[in-house]
């Protein structure tokens, strides 16, 4: 027979329980778990794209007014009151674009709920047929920006503007569509053919299941075009090294008083 001490360790156990399955169901939320505290709801622009494309030069640019050499940066870069004239401050983060260091990134944008902008830097010198790797990373991004509600608006800064060697953005943001949609089709033909395995283990189902569940969002009957996406994909040129950056300015002004 139960003590009254067990008996009452169990009623307080079931009236708890009780407890909290009506405030879920009344509220329809889940209590927040650890990963929903620690999602960093500060306002942010995030300055990304592969190396030597001149974000970190940027960076200092927009928050130190100052043209610096740099080196290739192992830690992002992170000030929390940038600021523009008719705007309010904001966080403005730039990570370096090596291969091996764009976890950071990645991780960022999982945890982030607020941002703002992403400024993708490109360097407009680049020959189209180089920009494989460029459109890869790029979509590595978009797979996770329209996750969130409302996406998030991308900015394709094309560097380097001045170059007589530089091309059109337009030209540049048609060649990543392009590219885009390669990459899609050759995930989708590797997903069909694990799909049709009969020997995977439960582990490779939910990484299948965790990387392609939003595949079907950048699907279009004419290809892959900017224009599916929930954030808006704008193209402007630029040069930080003339300290041309208008376009960019106004850009992520627009944005941050939103």
């Amino acid at each position: 027979m139960l003590g009254i001490p067990v008996l009452l360790a169990i009623i307080l156990v079931l009236v708890t329980s009780s407890f909290l399955l009506i405030l879920q169901r009344n509220t329809g939320r889940l209590i927040p778990n650890a990963k929903t505290a620690n999602k960093n709801r500060e306002p942010t622009f995030v300055i990304a794209g592969p190396s030597y494309s001149g974000k970190t030069c940027l960076y200092n640019l927009l928050t130190m007014d100052k043209l610096r050499n740099t080196v290739m940066s192992q830690e992002p870069s992170v000030t929390h009151s940038f600021k523009l004239p008719g705007s309010p401050a904001v966080r403005l983060m730039e990570f370096p674009g090596h291969l091996k260091l764009r976890g950071k990134l990645l991780t960022e944008l999982k945890n982030s709920t607020n941002i703002k902008g992403l400024i993708y830097v490109i360097d407009s010198t680049v020959d189209p047929k180089e920009l494989t790797k460029t459109a890869e990373f790029l979509f590595q991004i978009i797979q996770l920006t329209e996750r969130e509600k409302n996406g998030v608006d991308i900015l394709l800064a094309c560097n380097k503007s001045d170059s007589f060697a530089a091309r059109q953005p337009l030209k540049i943001k048609s060649v990543l569509e392009t590219e885009i949609e390669k990459i899609i089709q050759r995930k989708r033909n590797s997903l069909d053919t694990v799909s049709g395995s009969l020997n995977r283990t439960n582990e490779g189902e939910d990484k299948e299941e965790s990387e392609w569940d939003n595949m079907e969002l950048f699907e279009s009957a004419n290809g892959f075009r900017f224009e599916v996406l929930e954030g808006n994909v704008d193209a402007f040129e630029g040069s930080v090294s003339k300290r041309n950056i208008g376009k960019w300015d106004c850009w992520i002004r627009e944005r941050a008083v939103n």
